[in-house]
Order: C-alpha cells, then sequence, then structure tokens
C-alpha cells in the first residue's frame, strides 16, 4: 500500500471516529426528556383525577330549618325531616333577612330562626359549605273559634283545640271570606265576625307584637259548627248602665 492510500484510509479511520464519538452522548441525553415528559403526564392525569373525585363528592344543595346553635363559623339546622344538619360558613358566606334595617351577618342569627341555605354541599362529610342564608318567615295557620271581638282595636282572639287563645290583627290587607254550607265563598269583613263562628287565620307574626298573628286571610264558615271540644262563652256581658239619680 502506498503512503497516498495509508493517508486517505486514516482520514476515514479518523472521520468514523469522530462521527461515533457525537452520536454517543446523543443516544446518552435522548432519553431523559421522555422520562420529563411522562412524569409531567403521570402528574396531570393523578391531578385531573383528585379534581374528578372531588366534584362526584360536592353537590350544590339547600336545606331548611329551625337553627339549633350558632357559633362563628356553624350553624346547626333541625331540618324539616327532623334531622340535625351542620353548615360551614365563611368570609364569601353571604347572609339576609326580610325584616333587617342594615347590615345583617351571622352574630343576628339567633337560635330558633326559620333559615333557608344555599351552598355546596360535601357527600362525605354530611356538611354544607353555605354561600347563601336567609331568614325566612313562615305563615302560621290557626283552626278554631272566635272566643271574643274587640271593634276599637279590630282584634279578635282565636280559641284552638288545644286551648290556646291567640290574638289576631285585622288589617287593610286581610282578606276576609265566608263560606255557606254549598261552600260558596262570599267576600266579608270584620263587623260580621261573630263569637263562636268557626275560623281559620292565615297570617304571619305581628310587627308589633310577636305573640300576635297579622291575618292576611280570613276564613269563616258560619253555618259550620266549632269543635266541641273549644269553650267558648257565647253569653255577652251587658254593659253597665248608668245608676239613676233621686
Amino acid at each position: 500500500m502506498n503512503k497516498l492510500n495509508l493517508i486517505i484510509v486514516s482520514l476515514f479511520a479518523l472521520v468514523i471516529v469522530s462521527l461515533l464519538g457525537y452520536a454517543n452522548p446523543v443516544l446518552a441525553l435522548s432519553p431523559t426528556p421522555t422520562i420529563k415528559a411522562d412524569t409531567q403526564i403521570n402528574q396531570l392525569k393523578d391531578r385531573i383525577a383528585s379534581r374528578v373525585a372531588q366534584l362526584k363528592l360536592v353537590d350544590r344543595r339547600g336545606l331548611i330549618g329551625t337553627v339549633t346553635e350558632v357559633t362563628a363559623s356553624q350553624i346547626t339546622i333541625n331540618d324539616i325531616h327532623n334531622t340535625t344538619r351542620f353548615a360551614d360558613v365563611d368570609d364569601l358566606t353571604k347572609f339576609s333577612s326580610p325584616s333587617a334595617k342594615g347590615a345583617f351577618g351571622i352574630s343576628d342569627i339567633s337560635k330558633g330562626s326559620k333559615v333557608g341555605i344555599l351552598g355546596l354541599y360535601n357527600k362525605q362529610s354530611r356538611r354544607i359549605l353555605s354561600r347563601f342564608v336567609d331568614v325566612m318567615i313562615f305563615p302560621q295557620t290557626l283552626h278554631g273559634a272566635i272566643s271574643s271581638v274587640d271593634k276599637e282595636e279590630f282584634v279578635i282572639n282565636v280559641v284552638s283545640q288545644d286551648g290556646t287563645t291567640t290574638a289576631v290583627e285585622v288589617e287593610n290587607i286581610t282578606k276576609t271570606i265566608s263560606y255557606d254550607t254549598n261552600a260558596q265563598g262570599t267576600r266579608s269583613g270584620f263587623s260580621k265576625m261573630k263569637i263562636g263562628e268557626h275560623v281559620i287565620v292565615i297570617g304571619f307574626p305581628s310587627k308589633t307584637d310577636q305573640d300576635r298573628i297579622l291575618a292576611s286571610r280570613i276564613l269563616l264558615f258560619p253555618d259550620v259548627p266549632k269543635n266541641p271540644n273549644i269553650k267558648v262563652d257565647l253569653k255577652i256581658t251587658p254593659s253597665p248602665t248608668s245608676p239613676v239619680k233621686p
């Protein structure tokens, strides 16, 4: 082999060695980006799975009940099914009441209040994170007989079957209907109410006296006898007459 051929072979060998030297680092580093990408994909899958699990546990719900206990961060309620429920409150919870004249918050809610709560219910803890808490005033119904009529104050007293007497205020907003034996209703008024008359009253607590009811509707049944268990004095005491001067 002459010198020229030997030089050509040597150069060719050097080129091959150099190429192999550059190829080896590339082959060594190529798996690293793939490992990082797989790790990120797995982390993303875990986060999505965790978020889906949370969404399955949380649902938007509402409840109505009577407050049995109040703290700065929790309201305990006895719902309409007579079940104790717990509602958490935070800085995002909004409070309202139809009788509130100014700012209203959790400190204004007292034991015995009727409230409606709307929020995020956790199926695992069975607690609701309150978003809206509204104090509710439900109508009251009285079923009994008229025991007295105060024509000056426009107030009637209604005796229920359990013997409880409730004062009922009659105002301009009160709608009074009298039903006969044929269930035909006619408009009536305060002046036509009589002691001992069968009556049904629907109303709300009076603004001036919580022990009274402001009637929104009064149903009279003059031809229907009252419950015999309801005791009403039908005797009207005559007004005293002035003594005759000698």
